[in-house]
């Protein structure tokens, strides 16, 4: 059946074009189409990943969190390195000497040196007679309490302790008393300590030695009472032998040490130096029995400028510790 349109067409003629172009429309519309031609290639897909990987906000997150673990490390390490270490108190022994003579009323002035190095120690004692003497008297000094003393010495172990004999002479006519010297070397302090900072000294106890007395007794000897304290020596010299105490006066006493230079020190607390020898000697006058406590001032000085800035480095590590777990819990809160 035709039918006549506008025009003077046919009604089949427009039924021809009809099909044609729904098919124009279907296929500009075709959704497969679109995306066959939007699709990239392979390669460019991978490359513009890694590309985009530089611009997200997690990987400059991680980057930040390993320069703040970076910074706590190294921070952390200096500022723990500096930090001051736990100084143990000091506490020096007190060893003691004791001097018999073998004849009475003796009268002597006693001058101690003690000497402090690295790895060698000394004691040496110096007895000089006050009075004028009749005859030559012999001295015997016991060493208690002391460390073992180096080898070479002419020591006599007895009853834990070490003794050793020396004279003394009469002074020729016009001239003065001869000194008697006795030395006690170890490769241990005798007494005297320091940890860096402090020093501690301590001479041996000279026992009796009593200031302004004259007082002179038999010590050890047949048929004597002997004192508790003097059984031991008394056993070491021969239990026939007659000792007696001589009367002992102070003279100068002396510390020694090389290093550490007793210049950097200062004294706190004990007996005041009377003469400063510079920087390798103090001595004092009137005092064998020295105690003493000196601080090293600018090992001091020091570990003050260590603590602080042990103070600062550790609490800039604390900083950067709390900024790397802000950085790693970041992307949890994070909506990009």
């Amino acid at each position: 059946m035709t039918t006549r349109t506008r025009g003077g067409r046919t009604g089949a003629k427009a039924l021809t074009y009809a099909p044609i172009r729904l098919r124009v429309r279907l296929m500009d519309t075709d959704p497969s189409a679109q995306t066959a031609e939007s699709e990239p290639a392979p390669g460019a897909d991978a490359s513009a990943k890694r590309a985009r990987l530089w611009e997200t906000k997690p990987f400059w997150s991680a980057i930040r969190a390993a320069l703040f673990l970076a910074a706590a490390i190294g921070f952390g390490l200096r500022g723990y390195t500096l930090r001051p270490s736990i100084q143990q108190q000091l506490s020096v022994s007190e060893p003691s000497i004791t001097v018999l003579a073998s004849s009475q009323n003796v009268t002597a002035q006693v001058d101690m040196t003690l000497t402090a190095k690295a790895s060698s120690y000394s004691l040496s004692l110096s007895l000089t007679s006050v009075a004028p003497l009749a005859q030559p008297v012999t001295l015997a000094v016991w060493f208690d309490g002391f460390p073992t003393p180096s080898v070479g010495q002419p020591l006599i172990p007895s009853a834990n302790a070490y003794y050793t004999t020396g004279k003394l002479v009469p002074a020729s006519l016009g001239a003065a008393s001869k000194p008697q010297d006795f030395t006690f070397k170890s490769a241990r302090p005798i007494g005297e300590k320091n940890n860096g900072l402090e020093l501690r000294v301590a001479f041996p106890d000279l026992l009796g030695e009593v200031p302004g007395s004259q007082f002179s007794y038999q010590a050890c000897g047949p048929g004597v009472s002997i004192h508790a304290s003097l059984v031991p020596i008394c056993k070491g010299l021969g239990s026939l032998s007659t000792w007696y105490t001589p009367v002992l006066e102070a003279g100068t006493t002396t510390l020694s040490s090389v290093a550490p230079s007793l210049q950097d020190y200062q004294v706190l607390a004990g007996d005041n130096p009377t003469l400063l020898g510079g920087g390798e000697s103090w001595t004092w006058t009137g005092v064998n029995g020295v105690a003493m406590l000196a601080a090293n001032v600018p090992a001091e000085n020091n570990q003050q400028n260590d603590l602080f800035y042990s103070g600062v480095f550790l609490g800039v590590a604390a900083g950067a510790v709390i900024a790397f777990f802000t950085e790693l819990l970041r992307p949890l809160w994070s909506k990009d």
